[in-house]
């Protein structure tokens, strides 16, 4: 990661103007903020950059063969186009991970609505500011929903499986990318530009974990078309939307693995454990709209 910010450093604090005067010196035909079409809205990508600043701030697997995992090594990459959101072609989603062993899309951050694992985790935020209990904020820690940045991209070579979703971390690759994006508009450049925009080579190495990261983030030097131009159209629309790739689990089934998740060795015979069969009877409170059984497994942690 150390090498991801040297290079990104140099890329957009020295590179970028060097880069793009470089261009229009040698290229000659570098598109201007006159003669280019910018489709990216410059104000979305400083409201994406603002959420990621700490200080202003289903199945949730997706559909695989519409999302892309880049291997160890260099990968030629575009950003291509988004049709569903000209303006914004970087989305964002937010999951539960890892309640009782599966992903969920999550409901309370994607909709504005309830679900049953947000309000656990509410719980246990307030009663470790209560009580000032680390294992609270564990638990909160464990099941608060996590954001995962999606970027539609061509990956070169595979120019065929049209556009996919290349799934990165929000506090890390995607901020680097949204500040190139930013600092490319800022000099009338529209890398995802179908006709003359900026390809990038990502250097994949294993990182934290053994995790496969991005090492290093370039930009090309020379604009291109993002495929022949017969082909861009078929290209553009072959993106699919982001919300059809994830599935809204049923809340009935968040419940039961929630249940679960808190109550790992609970056996079905017992019923003082809130167990998956008690969280599918149970009563919605008409004041919160937290199930009884999850409050009563809260107290039962407490206790």
């Amino acid at each position: 990661m150390v090498a991801v910010a040297v290079l990104l450093d140099l890329l957009l604090q020295l590179g970028v103007d060097a880069i793009f005067e470089h261009m229009k010196q040698h290229e000659g035909r570098f598109p201007s903020r006159a003669n280019q079409r910018q489709r990216i809205n410059l104000d979305k990508i400083n409201a994406a950059l603002d959420k990621l600043d700490p200080t202003k701030q289903g199945n949730g697997g997706g559909n695989q063969d519409a999302i892309i995992k880049l291997d160890e090594g260099e990968h030629n990459i575009r950003i291509a186009p988004y049709k569903h959101d000209p303006e914004m072609p970087f989305q964002e989603m937010w999951f539960h991970f890892g309640i009782a062993g599966r992903t969920f899309l999550c409901p309370t951050k994607m909709k504005g609505e309830s679900d049953p694992i947000c309000d656990f985790a509410t719980k246990c935020w307030d009663q470790f500011k209560a009580t000032n209990d680390d294992s609270f904020k564990e638990m909160f820690k464990n099941m608060a929903p996590k954001n995962r940045a999606y970027i539609p991209i061509i990956k070169r070579g595979e120019e065929d499986k049209g556009i996919r979703w290349w799934s990165v971390s929000p506090r890390t690759t995607y901020k680097d990318i949204l500040d190139l994006v930013k600092s490319a508009l800022r000099q009338g450049v529209d890398i995802t530009d179908e006709n003359e925009g900026l390809d990038l080579v990502v250097k994949m190495e294993h990182g934290f974990n053994n995790w496969l990261v991005p090492a290093s983030v370039i930009t090309a030097l020379k604009p291109t078309p993002l495929a022949p131009k017969n082909d861009i159209p078929t290209i553009i629309d072959s993106v699919k939307p982001i919300d059809e790739l994830f599935q809204y689990a049923p809340i009935d089934e968040m419940k039961i693995a929630l249940d679960k998740h808190i109550n790992p060795n609970a056996d079905d015979s017992d019923s003082s454990a809130g167990t998956a069969k008690d969280f599918t009877q149970k009563v919605e409170s008409e004041e919160d709209g937290v199930s009884e059984k999850i409050g009563a497994a809260f107290d039962k942690l407490l206790n």
